[in-house]
Formats: structure tokens, sequence, C-alpha cells
């Protein structure tokens, strides 16, 4: 097993039982399908932590419904 992907199971141990859940799922996906084709380079990998970790400890948070219409209305997307 490489060093990034014990990262990323240590990692997965410290979420709520749900979100490793959908990250075996996904890692089954990625398994069984021919999606194997499309990886995240590490620098990606490494942002993905980044901004999970921000959101977990409230540093940042996702765009609500309203605040990503208003944003649509304005830049008339």
């Amino acid at each position: 097993m490489t060093k990034l992907l014990e990262e990323a199971i240590h990692a997965l141990r410290n979420l709520p039982d749900d979100e490793q859940d959908a990250a075996a799922d996904a890692l089954f996906v990625y398994i069984s399908s021919d999606e194997r084709q499309y990886q995240l380079r590490p620098d990606q990998v490494a942002e993905v932590h980044r901004i999970r970790r921000a959101l977990r400890d409230g540093t940042t948070r996702l765009a609500t419904t309203a605040e990503v219409s208003a944003l649509r209305k304005k830049s008339r997307l």
C-alpha cells in the first residue's frame, strides 16, 4: 500500500460512519470501473484534504442554495 493511500485511510477513520461508507462505495466503484484513468494528482488530493479540514473545523463553508442562485443571477449563468 502506498503512503498516500495509507494517509487517506487514516483520515477516513476519523470521519463519521456514513462518510466512511460513502468513501468505501467510491473506492469500490473506482476499482470496478474504467474510471481509473481519471486520477487526481497529489496536489489535487492535498487540496481536497485541505478543504475537508476547513469544512470540519468551520474556517470555511459551502455556499447555500440561495447564495448560488444569487451568484447565477448576478453573473447571468
